[in-house]
């Protein structure tokens, strides 16, 4: 080998050196910048923890959360629910909420997915902030799970509902999955179990699919605070679009 392939040679050989430095300390650094709460923490209870935390948590609350308006039509226990504000499509303000009794005027948590599990856990704990619970604060496993479900667990509503309020599904493979996987408990028909049981006749899957096709999807993907129903994403491990084919389907249910 003659002295300038020698060259060449060492010189490759310290840009293929350098490049592996440069990629393997980002990954090293964002490994070390994730803390060990978040990745630790259980996607399905901060679903749960977003539907009703009080539930979840089996602590009282009392009176209207600090942060709920005034003008707002809902009392007590509502006004601490997650959902209340932000809404079951996570658009808060600018979804299913945007006007009726449940309006606020506040933002959904959606673009907050974005946020680092940092962040999200420093706002969900400030105790400056009136938007702290205290009782939820406490239980530092039950934060990083809401913060895990805020940044990984929402979805984009817009991918399973058209403006109309139709679903964006396949109701076919949405049959076929809701048989295996929900209908020991709902029945084939939906209509096992009452959802409502201060009205005629059973308000089963399909009633609660087509009045509130948004909080569905919820309980769907997560499962319902204080119930052994599972979570289709972490119990089933079903994919966001098979979740949505559910929803199809449960549409379909009379």
């Amino acid at each position: 080998m003659n002295r300038k392939n020698i060259v060449v040679v060492a010189f490759t050989a310290v840009v293929f050196a350098l490049g592996a430095l440069i990629f393997h300390i980002p990954d090293a650094a964002m490994a070390e910048s994730v803390p060990q709460g978040y990745t630790a923490a259980d996607i399905q209870v901060g679903g749960l923890l977003y539907d009703k935390w009080f539930k979840v948590l089996d602590v009282e609350v009392s009176g209207n959360h600090p942060l709920y308006p005034s003008e707002a039509k809902k009392s007590g226990g509502d006004t601490w629910r997650c959902k209340e504000c932000h809404g079951w499509d996570s658009i808060g303000k600018d979804g299913r909420y945007k006007k009726g009794s449940h309006f606020t005027g506040i933002d959904g948590l959606y673009s907050a997915r974005t946020k680092s599990p940092q962040q999200l856990y420093d706002a969900l704990t400030d105790k400056g902030s009136a938007h702290t619970i205290n009782a939820l604060a406490s239980n530092s496993d039950s934060v990083w799970a809401l913060v895990k479900f805020i940044r990984e667990g929402q979805i984009d509503i817009s991918s399973a509902l058209n403006s109309d309020g139709t679903a964006r599904g396949d109701a076919l493979n949405g049959g076929n999955l809701y048989s295996k996987a929900c209908a020991a408990c709902h029945g084939k028909d939906g209509n096992k179990r009452d959802f409502d049981k201060g009205k005629e006749g059973i308000q089963g899957v399909g009633w609660l699919a087509n009045d509130n096709p948004q909080e569905t999807l919820h309980k769907i993907r997560w499962g319902h605070p204080g119930s052994m129903m599972p979570s289709a994403v972490a119990d089933k491990g079903m994919s966001d679009a098979e979740t949505i084919d559910i929803l199809t389907f449960s549409l379909t249910l009379k």
